[in-house]
């Protein structure tokens, strides 16, 4: 008798290939057997006429590193169809520390990759999804130098070398660059270098947050194109974007500079949420000299008598009258509510009284003790749309969170609600690829994208990470003022071979883990 059985489906296999009416069982937590099922047995049968089947969707950029210790129901991603999450994103990760750096705050920070999963896996945590973690760069590099603006010496690169190794021998899947964040920008070539090499050895990722994605975007996809051709490391542009008005309508530029790297044998790809705004702290607007020491050092910085510099620096950086009605505050990291929701102008003008847009920022940033989270109106839809059509993979860039926003309590970006949803509804309605194209990008390509080798198709001894959804409805149903909504047309979801979404509800199923990558058998230990 087998566990679940799914009858009459519509199979998107997401191999790409056209889809095809079969049935699946799932026993012991794999897919034990697709065809003509229907006389065969099973504790639980769905029925599934018109609706599609597919491996459970991969999110290709997460930050929910440690949204379970929040809500374990993970249901901003369940509800759209995610059951796994590629997440230490952006140079950050809750690993490695070195013990003498380790805040006694900061109970989930730990000194690898293993002492975290471990801590997961035995302290009674949960959690509804799977999650991929990579070793966060920026975490790597503070937990060895700190947060000071300097190359790292020999002893010190050497040292995040060996801690870089020890935790992909461990299972992490490659590791992240947040060039644009403290103190991930501080590094130098030779660093990054030496440390992608690093993860080359071990077949792994490198998905970088580049240094700049607006007016200096060539040099950065330069920089980025430069590591994995010095090292043959697989690299990664996270979120794909054009961030500043002055260069809008340049995709198509941009995506010749990425095809020419192929071109001349660099393994390179790229993601993208489809949305026109980014999200991120406030702190990205203050200059870099300023950011380093971290956000402490920041703080003093704008209390004491550099603040006219700093405020300069944020002025220039981004913010005038014009550029104030584009950031929009998410969090206030539980100090300022009143702003949260409300633009940076109807915050400075009605709430703080201050005309300087840049002094307001620099007052927001200090009543939020410098953990403001902002939405940034930055991009367009023609560039949007441009690169949606090129094959690449879908990210979020958000979280796993509580569908209820009693739980939530800020006003979270709404790609953590329905990036993959909201990239399913445009393929539909704007004609971007058929369906089984566009199921391809968020299940088999992101799993190939990061090395997984049992998710991702719908395939005989495969782990059973499955999606039933309505092809005609599937949609997000969260917005910017109202971001905390389950995303629509995703009726069932088994994770780990373990039904966690049923008839559109979620069950008391919480069957997610970190996965850890074989790297003995891919270098034969």
């Amino acid at each position: 008798m087998e566990d679940i059985l799914l009858i009459g489906g519509t199979i998107v296999d997401g191999s790409g290939n056209k889809p095809y009416l079969a049935d699946i069982a799932v026993k012991g937590g794999n897919i034990s057997r697709i065809g003509d099922l229907k006389n065969t047995s099973a504790k639980t049968v769905l029925n599934l006429d018109g609706l599609c089947v597919s491996p459970g969707f991969i999110d290709a950029h997460s930050h929910s590193d440690t949204s379970f210790l929040k809500d374990t129901s993970c249901a901003s991603k369940l509800y759209q169809g995610i059951t796994t999450e590629i997440s230490g994103q952006c140079g950050s990760s809750p690993f490695p520390s070195l013990k003498e750096r380790l805040d006694e705050n900061e109970k989930w920070h730990f000194e690898s990759f293993s002492d975290f999963v471990n801590a997961f896996e035995n302290s009674n945590y949960s959690m509804a999804v799977n999650q991929a973690i990579l070793v966060g760069h920026g975490s790597l590099r503070a937990g060895v130098i700190g947060y000071e603006d300097k190359e790292a010496t020999k002893d010190e690169l050497e040292q995040m070398k060996f801690l870089l190794k020890r935790d992909l021998e461990d299972g992490a899947w490659g590791m992240s660059l947040g060039l644009e964040y403290s103190p991930g920008f501080f590094a130098g070539k030779e660093e990054l270098t030496a440390l992608s090499g690093v993860v080359k050895e071990f077949d792994g990722l490198v998905p970088c947050h580049m240094r700049n994605e607006g007016l200096e975007i060539e040099s950065a996809i330069n920089e980025l194109v430069e590591i994995g051709k010095n090292t043959g490391a697989h690299v990664h542009i996270s979120h794909l974007k054009i961030d500043n008005f002055r260069v809008h309508g340049k995709a198509e530029e941009v995506w010749r500079l990425i095809e020419k790297a192929r071109e001349n044998g660099v393994n390179i790809t790229c993601d993208i949420y489809p949305f026109l705004a980014s999200c991120t702290d406030l702190t990205i607007r203050c200059p870099k000299w300023s950011r380093e020491g971290g956000s402490k050092r920041l703080l003093d910085r704008l209390t004491g008598s550099e603040r006219s510099k700093v405020v300069e620096g944020i002025r220039t950086h981004y913010f005038n009258a014009e550029r104030a009605e584009t950031c929009l505050f998410a969090d206030d990291g539980g100090y300022f509510p009143e702003i949260v929701g409300k633009t940076l102008r109807y915050v400075a003008d009605e709430i703080l009284h201050i005309s300087d847009y840049a002094e307001a920022a620099a007052e927001i940033l200090i009543r939020t003790n410098a953990e403001a989270g902002c939405i940034f109106f930055v991009m367009n839809e023609a560039d949007m749309l441009a690169f949606l059509q090129k094959d690449i993979s879908i990210g979020s860039d958000g979280w796993a969170l509580s569908g209820d926003p009693r739980i939530v309590k800020t006003k979270p970006h709404p790609r953590s609600y329905g990036a993959i949803t909201e990239f399913l509804r445009l393929a539909r309605e704007k004609k971007l690829c058929p369906i089984e194209k566009a199921v391809r990008r968020v299940t088999k390509q992101t799993a190939d994208l990061i090395g997984l080798t049992d998710r991702g198709l719908l395939k005989e001894g495969f782990t059973a990470d499955i999606c039933v959804f309505d092809p005609n409805e599937i949609a997000p149903t969260a917005t910017y003022l109202e971001p905390v909504q389950l995303s629509k047309g995703v009726m069932h979801v088994i994770v780990n071979g373990e039904i966690a979404l049923m008839n559109g509800q979620q069950t008391s199923i919480r069957a997610g883990r970190f996965l850890k990558k074989n790297v003995k058998t891919l270098q034969g230990f």
